[in-house]
């Protein structure tokens, strides 16, 4: 039977730091078959000033521009931040040779863990070529769609995918995925959100627009068919497709620096930060599009969920949930854990 324990859930409430104020001055706002890079792959699509994908258009649902890399990599800090520093949780052996970084965006992870693991092949895919070209010579980026069909002929010791909410419409089938491309005894680790605003002490309102805004989104989101917050169901999926050794970790992450604990306090400032910098990008398209909002609307609205978010009386945050698996050894040979 597998192993389902999670570990790192903290239900304890977030103590608040009450001389926060609006403007804190500790925490400021700064500002598959793989496809060549031909010119279908570079013709962008522009809407409402930003840029997004051109292959395979719309499988993608927030822009691909250098304000939106920006906001990614700072996401990118947030996540190691989260993770104590860590880029990954899974007890992977000391010396993997092949790995796989699902959706890679700016490829920032991917060339972290080449760094990281010198002597492994790494490949990050996404639909996006907007990586680098100067990567540790390891490292190696792919556009392509990771919901086709794999093509990779040598299985993998360790594949990761982190931030694919709203980007996936069939988990399952990337699950089965994962598991027909990992060595026996490989893992695999998924870290993403459940984008619903939450607090300890009630101060975040189904009325307030930063409330309103991730809920518009999850609507949105779902009506197109692709799952916006999959961290709560990474380890149903797991235990479906037949991984074992999952162990899922859960940390709450505030929007803003008003928690009290210094840890949750840098967390939220830099969450904040990406926040302010992504409303548009993950507000505009989705909401004008899908659910037939104006553009002035949703500037209007975006106005006000950033009063939202600066409020140091809304004590709002996230779950950002993370989530480890095995693919069962070969016979004879037992599982780590």
């Amino acid at each position: 039977m597998a192993d389902t324990t999670a570990e790192g859930v903290d239900n304890n409430p977030i103590t608040v730091d009450d001389t926060v104020s609006e403007l804190d001055s500790t925490f400021s706002e700064a500002g598959s078959d793989t496809t060549s890079l031909t010119s279908s792959v570079l013709k962008y699509r522009f809407e409402h000033g930003r840029r997004y994908h051109g292959y395979r258009d719309g499988r993608y649902l927030l822009p691909n521009d250098e304000k939106e890399q920006d906001r990614m990599d700072i996401l990118s800090f947030l996540f190691t931040l989260a993770l104590d520093g860590e880029l990954f949780l899974a007890p992977i052996e000391k010396h993997p040779q092949r790995i796989l970084d699902l959706g890679c965006g700016t490829g920032q992870w991917a060339i972290d863990i080449g760094d990281m693991f010198p002597s492994a092949q790494v490949i990050g895919n996404d639909l996006s070529p907007i990586q680098p070209s100067m990567v540790p010579p390891n490292v190696q980026f792919e556009v392509d769609d990771i919901e086709s069909d794999w093509a990779f002929r040598t299985p993998f010791d360790f594949i990761h995918g982190r931030y694919l909410a709203s980007a996936v419409r069939d988990w399952p089938r990337l699950f089965q995925q994962t598991y027909q491309n990992l060595k026996p005894g490989g893992y695999c680790e998924f870290l993403d959100f459940d984008f619903t605003y939450r607090s300890d002490d009630g101060s975040i309102k189904e009325t307030h627009d930063l409330y309103i805004n991730s809920a518009e989104f999850i609507r949105a989101a779902n009506i197109l068919g692709q799952e916006p917050c999959p961290g709560p169901k990474f380890r149903k999926w797991a235990e479906e497709t037949g991984f074992v050794n999952i162990k899922e970790h859960t940390f709450k992450i505030p929007n803003g620096p008003w928690p009290k604990d210094s840890k949750l306090k840098e967390l939220g400032a830099w969450n904040r930060i990406q926040s302010l910098e992504g409303f548009e990008a993950w507000t505009m398209g989705m909401f004008t599009r899908v659910l037939g909002w104006s553009p002035e609307e949703v500037q209007v609205h975006l106005a006000r969920a950033r009063q939202d978010i600066r409020n140091p009386d809304i004590h709002a945050y996230v779950l950002l949930y993370v989530v480890y698996a095995q693919k069962p050894k070969e016979k004879g040979k037992a599982n780590d854990e």
